[in-house]
């Protein structure tokens, strides 16, 4: 029952109480969002979570679909987990050097269960690999306590490879400390409700966006359950958001999600920024 109390709350009677803070709910009812996210986000909502993701390319091709990720290029997720490993990279991002020590990656493991890692950064050649065999990879960002220089990041493009180190799969850009990668997939044992979306093009090149979804992650086997269109956003030019009353879809345990762009001139750049709500089954 748990799993229904997002959309319960959403459609409580105006001027009854909210169930989970006590406070009176605003006729125009969206003391009931305001209200239920934030106890969420305070975790005094039992089973559930917030998913706060975004991405960025800053160079998306006229014409051509391309994953909303500094990493840029088309998505192609993993269909056998892999041990991960931070590649060759600058010297100064290495344990007592300027840079960035460690790394924290986020993603699901070979049973689709939510699984995270710290992993060291090796300077100018690869470091070891993971404990964790991924199957999916979806943050990365610098761990705490981890930086050489007060106030500083990564030095250089700190990239995610796979074992074998003929993968790239993620990318923090220089100096930021955290990925920018708009994909997701829903853990082992959850449900996710996409709750908001807002996207952002160069304000002088308009981009079309289109979001993604596909069940069965773990599906390696022929048939495969087919890529579907979730969300479809022709000529977006500055800024758009989507910030519905009721989630805009509900994704089932090991739902991948993602979000592609395409330019209306040459290098386009866009942004992506999302929330799930994650619901445990």
């Amino acid at each position: 029952m748990r799993k229904y109390l997002f959309l319960l709350l959403t459609f409580l009677i105006v001027g009854t109480v909210s169930a989970q803070t006590g406070k009176e709910l605003d006729a125009s009812g969206s003391g009931i969002q305001s209200d239920f996210f934030f106890e969420i986000q305070k975790g005094d909502v039992r089973g559930h979570s917030i998913v706060h993701k975004f991405g960025r390319n800053a160079a998306v091709a006229n014409g051509s679909f391309e994953l909303v990720s500094i990493q840029s290029g088309v998505t192609s997720f993993l269909s056998a987990a892999t041990a991960v490993r931070v590649k060759a990279g600058d010297t100064a991002d290495s344990t007592g050097n300027a840079g960035l020590w460690s790394v924290t990656l986020e993603g699901l493991d070979e049973t689709g269960a939510l699984a995270t890692e710290a992993i060291s950064t090796n300077g100018t050649s690869a470091g070891s690999n993971s404990t964790t065999t991924f199957i999916r990879l979806f943050r990365a960002y610098a761990t705490p306590d981890s930086v050489g220089t007060y106030g500083g990041a990564n030095v250089a493009a700190v990239v995610i490879e796979n074992a074998a180190g003929d993968t790239d799969l993620i990318t923090i850009a220089i100096q930021e400390g955290q990925t920018q990668y708009a994909a997701y997939t829903i853990p082992l044992g959850k449900t996710g409700y996409l709750s908001s979306i807002s996207l952002q093009t160069d304000g002088a090149k308009a981009a079309d966006f289109r979001v993604f979804i596909r069940k069965d992650a773990l599906d390696v086997v022929s048939p495969f359950a087919s890529k579907t269109i979730l969300l479809y956003f022709d000529g977006i030019l500055g800024s758009y958001a989507l910030h519905p009353v009721t989630p805009i879809n509900n994704l089932p345990e090991l739902t991948d999600i993602w979000f592609e762009a395409s330019g209306g001139g040459a290098n386009t750049e866009v942004s992506v920024d999302f929330e799930i709500i994650l619901v445990d089954n």
